[in-house]
């Protein structure tokens, strides 16, 4: 069972590629994902903050500490996730990159 779910994780990537045209073909497939992934990374973390100021609000004493510090916490994650973003852009119209996020459709055709 352990060679058969080791020779399956090795053809994962092979699977995966096997459309992608070349260097432009993988370039524009991690664009894709980080396109689709980043703005979900950043929700969850904008959540964590809010629930944390939720639990900030309900708590008291130690508890009450222990949210505080998760606050703090959430807004120094947010501060730098949005920072390496902007940076990200910055270096991209630098060099002529295309940063822009692609847009998903969503449309199912029969």
């Amino acid at each position: 069972m352990k060679k058969i779910l080791g020779l399956s994780l090795a053809m994962v990537p092979a699977v995966s590629f096997a459309a992608i045209d070349g260097l432009e073909g993988v370039a524009e497939l991690v664009s894709d994902l980080f396109g689709l992934i980043m703005p979900l990374i950043l929700s969850l973390a904008v959540i964590y903050f809010v629930w944390s100021l939720v639990k900030y609000m309900t708590k008291a004493g130690e508890a009450k500490d222990d949210a505080r510090d998760q606050m703090i916490w959430g807004v120094v994650i947010l501060f730098v996730m949005v920072s390496v973003w902007g940076l990200v852009n910055i270096l991209g119209d630098t060099v002529d990159l295309d940063t822009s996020v692609p847009t998903v459709d969503w449309e199912v055709t029969n």
